[in-house]
């Protein structure tokens, strides 16, 4: 065959695939070449195409470098596939730049690896923190979309309203989000009022719980935005706020107390002025005063038995502040404050026909109140007689004292005592915590207390009875004795003081020193 037609046939294998017509009819040694060729070629073709199955029967130089080749490139590979399985300790060697690409490629793909194991293993650290923080935190966090809807809701819900989480998130929109916050939510919407609006919303309202009860929650409201900086919903932190507007109403109501009883109680130790002036100033100070009003007083006997020291002292006080939020309403028409030896109270009365029926009745049920409130803490009531405006005020608060101590003799059973009703007691009670009412009782009954206590008697009932009764026979039977007893009694007491029962001076200057006595409870050592 000639060199050109062997150049063309060998020009033809390198650039078309296939075997070519010129093989037919060549010598044995030209075609086994050609043949070698072809294979060679088609081997080179299979690694091109990344089919590394072939096998190359043919040996020397040429074909030992492609099954070299074919070798090296089943190995990467393999190590491609350990690659991907994770396995980073893979390297080239024998493949130049594509060495140092793919050695590099591996770092980098162990080094993304190891940050995404990091990130991973800081975000389940996040995640746990986060739930451990919402599983035992008071504060319920509240995430909600644009239409109300719940994205979230903490654990920590159970604790403040009793709803599991899957429970609160499938109440109406009305329990779940009460009114204000949902007027204050709706009004965040709209772009004009969100920019006027200083963020975050701190909001106080009262929420129902599962078991009915009413709480206080503080709720702090923050927007939500996505990726973007779009608005998409609302975040609510909500903790329980009742003890503090517990504490804040008794500060509150304490600081009112104190308002009212320095008000009131400077008005007893002197008038600061007209009654326009006084009007004026409870004004001031947001107390109404009507112009027609009883006055009354309440003794709150405290049991002496009970603690003492600043515990005892505690609990008074307590009692006395409870009595006075009891009384006390907010349109004024009830006024009560603590004076330094009880409580006052003025009543407002609309009509004055029965007025005097109408104010005990009144006493009557406060004094019903406050026993069924504090059985154990006897009262006393005294009302005042009636003066018109404030100028008479001091006096119309003694004399509502004046009924409570006359009451104790006059109507030990009673709880209610009117001054109107006190007959003398209105004179002499003030009397009789004086120390001439003291010297006065002793002088006129000290030898009779005396003899009492020597020797075991109770002449001093005998004599009460002898200066109430009409005659001896119905002291005799009031005091199951024999008439005759009175009779000797009488005179053993005329012997003892030194005077005539049948004078009526003297039988004057008794009764009052009895009286006195009695209100005074003193008793001669």
């Amino acid at each position: 065959m000639k060199r050109e037609a062997i150049m063309a046939l060998l020009g033809e294998l390198l650039q078309r695939r296939g075997i070519s017509d010129q093989l037919d009819g060549q010598e044995p040694s030209l075609r086994q070449l050609i043949e070698d060729f072809i294979a060679i070629r088609d081997f080179t073709h299979a690694i091109s195409n990344g089919d590394l199955t072939q096998n190359l029967e043919l040996k020397g130089f040429w074909a030992g470098a492609l099954k070299a080749l074919q070798a090296n490139l089943r190995h990467l590979t393999w190590q491609a596939r350990m690659v991907a399985s994770g396995d980073y300790s893979q390297h080239v060697d024998f493949m130049g730049d594509f060495s140092i690409a793919f050695n590099t490629m591996i770092r980098r793909l162990e080094q993304a690896e190891e940050n995404e194991r990091k990130y991973i293993q800081a975000l389940k650290e996040s995640e746990q923190k986060y739930r451990l923080i919402a599983e035992n935190t008071d504060d319920v966090i509240l995430l909600m979309d644009r239409e109300l809807g719940v994205r979230y809701i903490s654990p920590s819900i159970e604790k403040l309203l009793g709803y599991t989480a899957e429970e609160f998130q499938q109440l109406p929109l009305a329990e779940r989000v009460l009114p204000l916050m949902e007027s204050t939510l709706k009004s965040l919407l709209n772009p004009e009022q969100l920019s006027q609006t200083q963020l975050p919303v701190l909001l106080e309202l009262e929420q129902r719980c599962k078991n009915g009860k009413l709480i206080w929650m503080e709720s702090l409201i923050s927007i939500v935005k996505d990726d973007t900086g779009q608005f998409s919903g609302f975040l609510c932190v909500t903790r329980n706020i009742t003890i503090r507007k517990q504490t804040e109403n008794l500060l509150q109501r304490s600081y009112v107390r104190k308002q009212r009883n320095d008000f009131f109680n400077q008005l007893l130790q002197g008038s600061p002025g007209s009654e326009a002036e006084i009007y004026a100033a409870a004004l001031r100070l947001g107390i109404q005063l009507y112009p027609r009003f009883a006055v009354l007083f309440l003794d709150i006997e405290h049991d002496q038995t009970g603690q003492e020291g600043s515990e005892g002292l505690r609990q008074k006080q307590q009692t006395i502040d409870t009595v006075l939020d009891m009384l006390n309403t907010p349109d004024g028409s009830v006024i009560a404050w603590e004076a330094s030896t009880g409580i006052g109270i003025l009543h407002y009365l609309p009509v004055m026909a029965d007025r005097k029926i109408q104010e005990l009745a009144i006493a009557n049920g406060y004094a019903h109140r406050v026993l069924a409130a504090f059985p154990d803490s006897p009262i006393r009531i005294g009302i005042s007689d009636y003066f018109d405006g404030m100028l008479e005020f001091t006096r119309r608060f003694e004399h509502a004292q004046t009924a409570v101590t006359a009451g104790r003799v006059l109507v030990p059973q009673e709880l209610v005592c009117h001054f109107e009703d006190c007959g003398v007691y209105q004179v002499i009670t003030g009397f009789a915590m004086t120390e001439e009412a003291c010297l006065f009782v002793e002088r006129t009954l000290g030898r009779l207390i005396h003899y009492d206590r020597l020797n075991g008697t109770n002449l001093i009932l005998t004599l009460e009875k002898i200066l109430a009764g009409p005659n001896t026979k119905e002291v005799a039977r009031q005091l199951f004795v024999h008439h005759k007893t009175i009779a000797f009694r009488k005179q053993r007491i005329e012997q003892i003081l030194n005077v005539s029962l049948d004078s009526a001076d003297t039988r004057l200057l008794l009764e009052m020193a009895l009286r006195l006595q009695k209100i005074a409870q003193i008793y001669v050592i």
